[in-house]
C-alpha cells in the first residue's frame, strides 16, 4: 500500500549514496489541531544535513512523502540536488509516518484514537520545529515531493512570509474529484484490510489497485497481460503492512483529501495565491495518475510560478524518470542570481 514505486524511481536522482544522519526529535507537550482536538504529546522526528550559516540564511526545509521517512529522503542531501556544503537541510517527518507522532505509535491515543490530523497541521508542526525547538525564524527554501509537495503549498499560503523559495514537486493545491475517489478507494481497502484482519483478499485488492496508479502504457512494459494475476499475487504475498501501519497510512490519506490551501480563503484559489511571496517552482507530470497536475499548474499560472512539466510516461514517478534535468533544476532554483528554470521549461 505504499508508494514503493515512487521510491526507487527517485533513489535515481543522486549518483552519491549517502547514509541518513541520526534522527532527532522535537517534544512537545501537545499540538493543537485543526479539527479542535489535541495531540498529546507531540513529537516530530527530523534529520540535519550541513551547517547553519551565521545569519540563519542557508536553511532549507524538506517535508516527507505519504508514507514516506526522512531516512528515504537522504538522497536529496547531495551535491546533485541539495548541496549540504551550502544549504543547512533540514528533512522532517511529517505526522502520522510512524516516526513522529502517529497512530502506530503514540502512547496515548493509538490506532483509530489517533485524531485526524490535516497537511496544515503537519505544517504547523514543523514551524514549531523551526522556531521553537531549532531557533530558526526564516528559510531559504522549502521543498517537498508529492505529499511533500502539498505540504510546500501549505507552507507558502500559510507562511508567506516565511520562506525565500519554494519547490513544490508533484504535488497539489488540493486534490480535484479524481484523486478524492483515488484516496477514497485506499482507505476502504485499508478498513477491509483490517476488519478481515490483513486476509488475503484485502491484500491482493490493495496491490491491484496501486497498479491502476501507473500510466497504462508503462505498466504494460512492466508487467505483461499474461503475468498481471501473478504479479498482483507476488506483491500481495510480499506485503508486509501491519494494522498498527495501516492507521498511518489512512491517516496521512485523510489528510491529503481535505487538502485546501484556499480553504481560509472563501476556498477561492486566487485569493491564496495571492498571499504568496516566496519564489515558487512547480514540477509536475503530465500524466500523473496519483496527483492530478492541473491543481498545481493554475496555481502557476496564478502565482507567476516558474513551471517544469515532464512527459516520459512515469506518471507520479516523472521527476526520476527525468532526473537530470530534476536536478539541475533544483540547483538552479536554489542558487542566488537570475540563473533559473524557464517559466515553461520541458
Amino acid at each position: 500500500m505504499r508508494l514503493f514505486w515512487i521510491a526507487v524511481a527517485l533513489l535515481t536522482f543522486s549518483a552519491q549514496a549517502n547514509e541518513p544522519t541520526p534522527l532527532d526529535y522535537a517534544e512537545f507537550d501537545a499540538c493543537a489541531l485543526a479539527s479542535g482536538e489535541t495531540l498529546a504529546p507531540c513529537r516530530i522526528g527530523y534529520r540535519t544535513y550541513g551547517t547553519l550559516n551565521a545569519g540563519q540564511s542557508n536553511a532549507v526545509l524538506v517535508p516527507t512523502w505519504h508514507t514516506g521517512k526522512t531516512d528515504a529522503h537522504v538522497f536529496l542531501a547531495s551535491p546533485d540536488v541539495i548541496d549540504p556544503e551550502r544549504y543547512f537541510i533540514i528533512m522532517v517527518d511529517a505526522l502520522a509516518n510512524g516516526v513522529s507522532s502517529s497512530p502506530s505509535n503514540h502512547s496515548k491515543t493509538s490506532g483509530s484514537s489517533f485524531p485526524t490530523i490535516t497537511i496544515a497541521d503537519m505544517v504547523d508542526t514543523q514551524h514549531r520545529l523551526l522556531t521553537e525547538h531549532l531557533g530558526i525564524d526564516s528559510l531559504h527554501a522549502v521543498m517537498g515531493i508529492s505529499m511533500g509537495g502539498m505540504q510546500t503549498f501549505e507552507w507558502v499560503v500559510r507562511y508567506p512570509d516565511f520562506a525565500d523559495r519554494a519547490i513544490a514537486v508533484i504535488g497539489s493545491t488540493r486534490l480535484p474529484t479524481f484523486d478524492i475517489a483515488f484516496w477514497t478507494a485506499r482507505i476502504q481497502t485499508l478498513k477491509w484490510f483490517r476488519d478481515c484482519d490483513r486476509c488475503d483478499d484485502s491484500r491482493l485488492a490493495m496491490q491491484a489497485m496501486w497498479m491502476t496508479a501507473l500510466v497504462p502504457t508503462k505498466l504494460g512494459e512492466e508487467v505483461s497481460r499474461e503475468q498481471t494475476m501473478a504479479t498482483i499475487a507476488e506483491r500481495a504475498a510480499a506485503d508486509t503492512l501491519t494494522i498498527a501501519e495501516s492507521w498511518d497510512i489512512q491517516r496521512q490519506a485523510e489528510a491529503m483529501n481535505t487538502h485546501n490551501v484556499a480553504r481560509d480563503f472563501d476556498n477561492d484559489m486566487t485569493k491564496a495565491a495571492a498571499r504568496v511571496s516566496s519564489d515558487l517552482l512547480i514540477i509536475v507530470g503530465t500524466d500523473d495518475r496519483v496527483v492530478t497536475p492541473e491543481p498545481a499548474k493554475t496555481f502557476a499560472t496564478l502565482t507567476g510560478a516558474a513551471l517544469i512539466e515532464f512527459d516520459k510516461d512515469c506518471g507520479h514517478g516523472e521527476p526520476g524518470c527525468n532526473a537530470a534535468a530534476f536536478n539541475e533544476a533544483v540547483r538552479l532554483f536554489l542558487r542566488d542570481g537570475t540563473d533559473r528554470p524557464a517559466a515553461s521549461a520541458r
